[in-house]
């Protein structure tokens, strides 16, 4: 007598488990798995009240985008062109009272940008910010020569943690690219004036600091503990690369090498194309200083940049291949 085979059903899979596997087959980003996660987890109705709902204008959201931009700049030219004329004769508290004016009206106008405007809104919001970080940094570069009379590196440190503490609550309100490099480089220009405070001013230690919070930051990101996660790997890749630039000296040459390697294994690794052509940047620079240093020569220079370039053009093939969805191949 033939036995019958019984079929069990497969349990459902649940949302994070299809996400998941959708980026890694990179059939969506992390912003878009990030996005449905964040869409799903809303209430039923409201879900449904942004299903229904009409697309915006894209014509007006043009236009407003185009106006706030055009309004932000011609805000920054007026400020300047004030300051320039009038510096000397202001007082340090009415200096101080127009750059933070300045910087107050342009986080608030990104917080007035209407959600309705939809990516254009979020463009717009972002350049007002990142704008308002820099007016921020202006601020406290008056505030800390004018009335904490601190010069020079000496200044680095209040500038730099001032300025990212107020990026950061940006970055956390809105996590792009452009809010992530408004808070990267105020935190690098931290670690220097630190490092220079700690250190009597000496470029090898700055630049190890600059090395070290790099590597930090581009940990985190690839921890996706900092979104977005593609460009906080490459801010951090590129910021060690800098640091490891200002040490002058084989340790300075050795972290850089150490670190462009480092991201070519991590972009095969993760088959990005991305952090590959951040790696070939870091190479660029790094390979042609190792070479001329540690094996001097005229050809030295020649050849590593024939090699390197090579082996990063079959690892650009090799991580498109490996990209390519399965399917059948054809003989």
């Amino acid at each position: 007598m033939r036995s019958r085979t019984i079929h069990h059903p497969q349990p459902p899979r649940s949302l994070t488990d299809l996400l998941e596997e959708w980026v890694d087959a990179g059939l969506i980003s992390d912003e878009q798995s990030r996005t449905i996660r964040q869409h799903e987890a809303g209430p039923r109705e409201r879900r449904a009240a942004i299903a229904l709902a009409p697309a915006p204008a894209t014509g007006l959201s043009l236009v407003v985008e185009a106006l706030g931009y055009l309004g932000g700049i011609i805000m920054l030219v007026g400020a300047t062109l004030l300051v320039s004329l009038f510096w000397t004769d202001l007082s340090v508290a009415l200096r101080l009272v127009l750059i933070g004016a300045t910087a107050l009206a342009l986080i608030g106008a990104g917080l007035a940008v209407p959600e309705r405007l939809g990516e254009a809104a979020g463009r717009l919001r972002s350049v007002l910010w990142a704008a308002g970080v820099v007016a921020t940094g202006a601020f406290l570069v008056v505030l800390s020569a004018d009335v904490l009379d601190r010069y020079d590196e000496h200044q680095l440190w209040i500038v730099g943690a001032g300025t990212a503490a107020v990026a950061a609550v940006l970055w956390w309100l809105r996590r792009t690219w452009l809010q992530q490099l408004a808070l990267f480089v105020p935190l690098m220009l931290a670690a220097v004036g630190v490092a220079m405070e700690l250190t009597s001013t000496d470029s090898a230690w700055a630049g190890a600091a600059m090395w070290g919070v790099a590597v930090l930051w581009a940990s985190a990101a690839w921890l996706g503990w900092i979104d977005p996660r593609v460009t906080g790997v490459a801010f951090g890749v590129l910021g060690a690369v800098l640091g490891s630039l200002t040490m002058d000296n084989d340790i300075g040459i050795a972290l850089g090498l150490a670190t462009a390697l480092a991201t070519v294994a991590l972009a095969l690794w993760e088959r990005s194309l991305p952090w590959l052509g951040v790696a070939a940047l870091a190479l660029l620079y790094t390979t042609p200083r190792a070479a001329s240093e540690w094996f001097p020569g005229r050809l030295s220079a020649a050849l590593t940049f024939i090699i390197t370039g090579g082996l990063l053009v079959g690892a650009a093939v090799w991580v498109a291949r490996q990209r390519q969805p399965d399917g059948p191949t054809s003989t």
